[in-house]
């Protein structure tokens, strides 16, 4: 088995972690399952233990724990009941490659207790890198990117601090709003939002690429992964989602990935790294599609975009803030408790509450989020829809 990557993966029942396990299953000798967490999907979790029989699981939603056990077939998993159990799994030499799957912040301590144990960790979970960047980013030789962006730059530089790169271009849907007017934004439902026109994902990454705030997360995110300026950031609106990012370098020369928008293929790049492995799914055929087509963002539509580069130049804006309040603002939606629009309007009036989080701890950062989070739900009662 010494040949045998042994993961954990954090979020195993959404849509990254299911992706994960359709390229386990296609390579099933390669990879031992070391442990499957989930926040409160039971059924699928129970039905992921069954099948591939990891040494540990966890479910954070303890109500659920006694359902979980009676969907059990496989019985010699050890189900963890206290987060402190799954630190100490996290910590120990068990495994080799955490999985980061988990939406929103609650990944942040999880994944960095990972990165200090020296393990590999495949990164979907943007937000902790948003959050935490400067700490992050001490440990980025040990980070492979699983987003289809990051992943598709990741392809072509590595690891590579390269002064031949003039800039790298994120490509980008536009989501289900790219074509529709801004003058009917206010009529926009949860419903209507989570029809993506490309990627099946989860719901609060869905509303993300509604307002295209999925671009300022990766835009943050890539300065910290590639350690590159906000002026060698560039974005881009693909609506076709077959290219997945550029690097353009000072010669004139632009390099890109393409490929089916499916999540498996940047996950199997980053499991099987440095070698490829089977993803399941089938090469792009070019010929079977009549345009590719590239736009400039509509920043009146789109103000998202912005967010990010005010936070990386150095405004009062902190790139933790940002997270907070996107992330409380599409919960609100999602519960439809506030519209469309006013989850821009949230994160702008946000931008008032000042967070420095350079030089801070885990510890501080998580502190310092909470106490954001607080005058954030302040903030957003004053959008509650009547």
């Amino acid at each position: 088995m010494s040949n045998v990557n042994k993961l954990i993966i954090l979020g195993s029942t959404g849509s990254i972690g299911k992706s994960t396990l359709e390229v386990i299953k296609h390579n099933n000798d390669n990879f031992n399952i070391i442990c499957l967490t989930a926040d409160s999907s039971s059924v699928v979790l129970a039905e992921q233990i069954n099948f591939f029989k990891p040494k540990f699981a966890y479910l954070n939603n303890h109500l659920l724990i006694d359902d979980l056990k009676s969907r059990l077939t496989h019985n010699q998993t050890i189900l963890i009941t206290d987060i402190h159990q799954l630190h100490d799994l996290l910590k120990s030499d068990s495994y080799n490659t955490l999985v980061a799957a988990m939406s929103g912040s609650t990944g942040l301590l999880l994944t960095y207790i990972a990165l200090q144990a020296n393990k590999i960790v495949l990164l979907a979970n943007k937000e902790s890198l948003v959050m935490a960047g400067d700490l992050f980013s001490k440990y980025r030789k040990q980070i492979i990117p699983i987003d289809s962006e990051h992943n598709a730059i990741f392809q072509v530089i590595g690891y590579s601090d390269s002064e031949e790169i003039n800039k790298i271009t994120l490509t980008a849907s536009g989501g289900p709003f790219r074509a529709y007017p801004r003058s009917k934004f206010e009529q926009i439902t949860v419903e209507m939002a989570l029809k993506h026109p490309n990627w099946s994902m989860g719901r609060k990454i869905t509303i993300d690429s509604a307002t295209m705030m999925n671009k300022c997360l990766e835009i943050i995110e890539a300065h910290y992964l590639f350690n590159l300026k906000s002026d060698q950031i560039d974005v881009l609106v693909h609506p076709e989602s077959i290219i997945h990012s550029i690097v353009n370098y000072n010669d004139g020369s632009s390099l890109c990935q393409f490929s089916e928008p499916n999540m498996q293929i940047p996950i199997s790049y980053a499991l099987g790294y440095p070698n490829r492995i089977n993803s399941g799914i089938g090469s792009f055929d070019l010929s079977t599609i009549e345009n590719l087509n590239f736009s400039k963002i509509d920043h009146d539509k789109f103000p998202s975009i912005n967010y990010a580069y005010e936070a990386l130049n150095g405004s009062e804006t902190s790139c933790l803030v940002i997270n907070a309040a996107n992330e409380l603002a599409v919960n609100a939606f999602l519960e439809k408790q506030i519209s469309f629009l006013s989850i821009f309007s949230i994160i702008e009036d946000s931008f008032r509450i000042s967070q420095n989080t350079t030089g801070l701890s885990i510890e501080e950062i998580l502190d310092a989020d909470t106490l954001c989070r607080q005058k954030i739900k302040e903030i957003i009662k004053k959008y509650f829809i009547n």
